[in-house]
């Protein structure tokens, strides 16, 4: 249930991220920019959501934002490194990678939000 109410939620921001990404790109952005315009107004977004609605976390909100953009970084890293490969040697049109590199992000992101933003340890550090 839990990762359904994530996705749910991460949805919105996933689609921020993407909408942010679109406009960008459309707007004459590299698409490395516009993905981290993108990234980041959806890691808000899905923060504040999955806080309160997914995990009911609503104790040391700026510590677990700290760990959740730490988590985030991770899930970018990801994100850049596939957009490279896609874009710059496979050739996939920019907009259609993004889309691909979406659901690899997001199985990262959960799990590791799971175990260290949102987990009861989280709660005690």
């Amino acid at each position: 249930m839990q990762f359904i109410l994530y996705c749910l939620c991460g949805g919105i921001g996933v689609s921020t991220d993407y909408l942010v990404y679109y406009l960008s790109i459309q707007a004459g952005l590299w698409y490395q920019t516009a993905n981290v315009l993108g990234y980041l107004c959806g890691t808000i977004i899905s923060f504040c959501l999955n806080r309160i609605i997914t995990f009911n976390a609503r104790d040391k909100i700026a510590q677990r934002f700290a760990i959740f953009l730490t988590v985030a970084a991770v899930g970018f890293s990801a994100s850049f490194v596939m957009l490279w490969i896609l874009v710059d040697h496979m050739g996939v049109d920019e907009k259609v990678a993004k889309l691909l590199t979406l659901p690899v992000v997001v199985i990262i992101q959960f799990m590791l939000n799971r175990r260290i933003t949102f987990g009861s340890t989280a709660a005690n550090r």
